[in-house]
This record gives C-alpha cells, sequence and structure tokens, in this order.
C-alpha cells in the first residue's frame, strides 16, 4: 500500500508543469502576518506613549519604541518585493524547463 501511495505521489509529481501560487502561499502569508504585528505594535506604542505626561522618561521611552519599530517596515516591504521576484523568476524558470523537457 505504501509503494502505491510512492508511485502515485511520483506520478503526481511528474505531471507537475510548473510551480503553483498555492505553494507559495505560505512564505507570503507569514510576511503579511509579520508586517500587520509590526503596524499593532506601532499603534500600541503610540498610545501608550499618550497615556503619559508630555516630557516623562515613558512618554519618551514609548516614542523611542515607536520610531524604532516603525524603521522595521521598509525591511518587511523589501523583503516582500524580494519574495515576489523570487516567486516570479520560480514560475518562470520552472515553466521554460518544463516546456524544454515536453518537447524533446
Amino acid at each position: 500500500m505504501k509503494k502505491n501511495m510512492f508511485e502515485n505521489f511520483k506520478q503526481k509529481m511528474q505531471e507537475k508543469k510548473g510551480v503553483a501560487l498555492g505553494d507559495l502561499l505560505p512564505a507570503f502569508v507569514i510576511v503579511a502576518a509579520v508586517m500587520v504585528l509590526v503596524v499593532l505594535l506601532i499603534y500600541v506604542f503610540g498610545v501608550l506613549g499618550g497615556a503619559f505626561t508630555p516630557l516623562s522618561a515613558e512618554a519618551n521611552a514609548a516614542s523611542d519604541a515607536v520610531t524604532h519599530t516603525s524603521r522595521a517596515i521598509p525591511l518587511i516591504g523589501i523583503l516582500f518585493i524580494i519574495l515576489a521576484i523570487g516567486a516570479l523568476i520560480s514560475i518562470l524558470v520552472v515553466s521554460l524547463v518544463g516546456g524544454a523537457r515536453r518537447r524533446s
């Protein structure tokens, strides 16, 4: 029975003609979740900073936390762009190699 399952899996992999976007979905979801969490952290730090008196140490700490957390947003955006470019390149390469293999 296990041999039959392995043969079915092997046959499906040979019939596969490219990288499906569903295969790349977990990476995009992780990056998007991290971006949402960073934005939520900035919001929470901003709300906490507003709760303290303006020139107190706590307000300064909350302001610094917002500043340092907001510096991560461009880095996450760059990571998302790199991931999208990598997905595009992998889809193109697999499509071209798969197309050449089918012709011969």
